[in-house]
């Protein structure tokens, strides 16, 4: 998505593709010939993502696919992928039915369990909550994040007092915040987008709604989240799983080596999505130049038995698929803004800073 709604998040994948190419064609390529980006919008629309996906392994003849954002988009491609036999590595993707429906040529380098660990980890094991909140997008992966979460704090003995879905782009969240205060939630589960986040603290602030803590699942590790709340942001926590100066984990001198470039190409500094993007590309681009080398086709059959067997090391991560077409070793942290910065503070091993809880 480059426009509507979700043309933030779909932006900034799409940029890190266009670099991860661009990086990779001005080193020689693949078998000494140039990779073609052929890119389209599908406007936060399924519709368009199905009609885009057709386009581009029908007419365009592309021998992969590689982007999307948020399933209810993902998905549609995926079908057209496993229709036209063109492997699709899809950059942010969670809903667990995409992957166990037995379609060979989908990918993807996000999964959900990663989300569920670290949010209820933190709850149980920092924040020590037994009353949770639990807002939900009705997405896909959003509703499933949810339903998990749910099992296991209520395995765990937490009760969870609020569970509610709304649709994307709901504008008046008071009906939910004020049955949270209602029923005494120290935490709110915020399992849903950058936009909603946002409104969802401005009206709590309104309303004088107060938690122990605020986590929103996906978008408030943008740094947009402190431009737009300023002061009211702090304290505030989200997920990231690769974030410039935050989190950069062991590849430290590569991520360096991706911000320099991604703001000298771009004119600004990368967002964790962009990230996605470019590890995706990467791995693609490896699989390519395996198949490439074996002596096999780079379409088809061949190509995705070579993404299938990809091992490639990127500054998100080692990227290696399971059996399915899931990810192996994709991880998240928890970060809290804390004097107008994100930083690390859950898990404990991968903390960069204590964390920051409200005074009572």
């Amino acid at each position: 998505p480059l426009t509507g709604p979700l043309a933030l998040q779909g932006t900034s994948i799409h940029q890190g593709i266009e670099l991860a190419i661009e990086e990779r064609n001005a080193r020689g390529g693949v078998d000494g010939r140039s990779i073609a980006l052929l890119s389209r919008d599908d406007e936060g629309r399924p519709e368009r993502a199905l009609a885009a996906a057709e386009e581009l392994t029908g007419r365009r003849g592309a021998v992969a696919l590689v982007g999307g954002y948020v399933d209810s988009l993902v998905g549609p491609i995926a079908e057209v992928a496993d229709r036209a036999r063109v492997p699709y590595l899809a950059t942010a993707s969670l809903d667990e039915r995409l992957t166990g429906r037995g379609n060979r040529y989908f990918f993807r380098i996000s999964s959900l369990s990663s989300y569920v660990r670290v949010t209820t980890g933190i709850t149980l094991d920092t924040l020590k909550a037994d009353n949770v909140a639990i807002l939900y997008s009705h997405t896909p992966g959003a509703s499933q994040l949810a339903r998990r979460q749910k099992e296991a704090l209520e395995k765990a003995g937490v009760r969870v007092s609020v569970y509610e879905p709304f649709a994307p782009g709901l504008s008046d969240f008071t009906p939910f915040l004020v049955r949270i205060r209602e029923q005494g939630a120290q935490v709110l589960l915020s399992d849903t987008f950058f936009a909603d986040h946002l409104l969802l603290v401005r009206q709590m602030a309104q309303a004088g709604i107060t938690v122990r803590a605020f986590l929103g699942a996906f978008g408030m590790e943008f740094p947009g989240v402190i431009r737009e709340l300023g002061p009211s942001s702090e304290g505030l926590y989200g997920t990231t799983a690769w974030q410039p100066g935050v989190n950069p984990g062991a590849q430290d001198a590569e991520s360096r080596a991706f911000i320099d470039a991604y703001t000298k190409r771009f004119g600004g500094a990368p967002v964790p999505l962009s990230m996605h993007g470019y590890a995706a590309a990467r791995a693609l681009l490896a699989a390519l130049e395996a198949s490439a080398r074996g002596g096999r086709p780079v379409t088809g059959e061949a190509l995705r038995d070579a993404l299938a067997a990809a091992d490639v090391t990127t500054p998100l991560g080692r990227v290696k698929f399971d059996n399915k077409g899931d990810p192996l070793y994709y991880e998240r942290v928890v970060v809290q803004i804390q004097n107008g910065r994100h930083v690390v503070v859950y898990p404990k091993n991968r903390a960069t800073a204590p964390i920051q809880l409200p005074a009572r």
